[in-house]
């Protein structure tokens, strides 16, 4: 499958680019703005300021160089574009992985409690407690993300970001959490000898006794926990070169923190790229209404819907059953798009079972595809066809972006203004819609919408009912 074609550093990127000196950089970037693109650059710049560095300081040791992503799928395709970039270099070592696979491969191997399975042990726990018990148990996780677990009591007082303003999670909701909740959760795992990813973020900054990295650039950093940070700095070479490239806007999981509590005091330089380069005028004014008005936060970057270039057709919005979404998705692949050099995702906001019926249709209308949900590595085969959740599109790019069966059954959500359900359902349609370079069809069935779908302009899209 096609991965991000060559182009051109824009002015934006290129103070970016010209930045080589050692220490912390932020790049916070608007959706549509080339981050990814500015970060690969900036790897072969880093690369080539190193390896020159160690040639003329006469040292041994390879330069290390770490690129870290939130998810698989991201990571492979992130390793396709950065082996590229640093070919043909002497005495360096590469790594591009997830932060998981990274911290385990730390640990030399570790037995990990799935989210799932951490579900499950924390349900019993929670139930007594009034409230929604999946997001008690997300605001767990984002706890025992954001705070070492000698200072969990910072929680009470902290100011709790990234998670809505509803539900409410007032001091003593807040007590009750941290005695009836976390601190027996914890000594649960203790008693069964098991260890959850937050378990495996803390442990891993703990490892000593390995080489440093000279070079870091992690990319989604919104989407890290404070811990996960914290053990990356604990593995920083002296000097250093680490690039955070970042978009709060988009986060779509609970995991605010402050970079001075993960222990970055300062940045040597914050670079902003605020253009969108990606979309169309069309797909950014179809966007725009699913962020504004949610909270940016202290590194939110909302994209210039003005400064988009290019023009396209309107997205398209299909209300009909699922069958006839497809028909007529199908029927557009076939008729308009030229699918041996346009690439093409269908992106569900769930995994599994939901692709089955689309994998079918594809098959008998003879279009190949390939499946990029936790793939760790980037297809290479001549598919332009792409079936991945929402989820593991972060970060990516395609000419056309599709979401059939849009419904509230897959978005479900809680109530009223500020509501951390519905906020984040809106962050990560946004996001979908902004991976498309040329156009977008969104479908649902017409006796349930999602709600996220009432936010939208009807002025920037064309409806059609089947």
């Amino acid at each position: 499958m096609r991965i991000l074609p060559p182009i051109s550093p824009t002015p934006e990127q290129l103070t970016i680019l010209g930045d080589t000196k050692p220490g912390y950089v932020l790049i916070r970037g608007a959706a549509g703005s080339g981050k990814t693109t500015t970060a690969l650059y900036r790897l072969r710049i880093l690369c080539e300021s190193w390896s020159s560095r160690r040639a003329r300081l006469g040292l041994e040791a390879p330069v290390r160089v770490l690129v870290l992503t939130y998810n698989r799928t991201l990571e492979g395709y992130i390793s396709e574009l950065a082996r590229a970039q640093v070919i043909g270099h002497v005495g360096l070592e590469l790594q591009v992985l997830t932060f998981g696979k990274w911290a385990v491969d730390l640990l030399g191997g570790a037995e990990i409690l799935d989210r799932d399975d951490s579900a499950k042990l924390l349900r019993p726990l929670v139930r007594p407690l009034a409230g929604d018990t999946d997001f008690l148990i997300e605001e767990v996780d984002y706890v025992l993300g954001r705070f070492e677990l000698d200072d969990l009591e910072a929680y009470l007082p902290a100011r709790r970001g990234g998670r809505g303003a509803t539900p409410r999670v007032d001091q003593g909701l807040r007590r009750r959490l941290l005695d009836e909740v976390i601190f027996p959760y914890i000594d649960l795992k203790k008693q069964k000898g098991l260890m959850d990813w937050n378990d495996i973020a803390v442990a891993a900054g703990r490892v000593d006794d390995v080489p440093p990295w000279d070079v870091v650039i992690i990319d989604e950093a919104q989407d890290f926990s404070a811990n996960q940070i914290r053990t990356v700095l604990q593995h920083l070479n002296d000097p250093f070169s680490a690039t955070f490239v970042i978009d709060a806007a988009q986060r779509i999981y609970p995991r605010f923190f402050t970079w001075k509590e993960a222990g970055i005091d300062s940045f040597a330089k914050i670079h902003p790229l605020k253009r969108n380069y990606r979309n169309t005028k069309q797909i950014a004014a179809f966007a725009r209404p699913l962020v504004e008005g949610l909270p940016l936060e202290d590194d939110g970057t909302l994209p210039d819907f003005e400064a988009c270039e290019s023009d396209g057709p309107l997205p398209v919005v299909v209300s009909g059953q699922y069958s006839r979404q497809v028909d007529y998705v199908l029927a557009r692949l076939l008729n308009t798009v030229d699918l041996t050099s346009e690439s093409v995702v269908f992106l569900q906001p769930r995994g599994g079972r939901w692709f089955d019926y689309l994998r079918s249709r594809l098959k008998a209308a003879g279009i190949p595809w390939t499946e990029l949900t936790r793939a760790s590595t980037w297809p290479t085969g001549p598919e332009q066809v792409a079936l991945c959740t929402i989820h593991s599109a972060k970060g990516l790019e395609f000419d056309h972006v599709i979401m059939p069966g849009l419904n509230q059954e897959v978005t479900p959500h809680g109530g009223g203004d500020g509501d951390a359900q519905l906020d984040r359902l809106r962050r990560l349609i946004a996001m979908a819609v902004g991976r498309a370079r040329k156009s977008v069809i969104i479908g649902y069935k017409s006796d349930d919408p999602s709600t996220v779908l009432g936010l939208l302009k009807p002025d920037t899209y064309e409806l059609v009912t089947l």
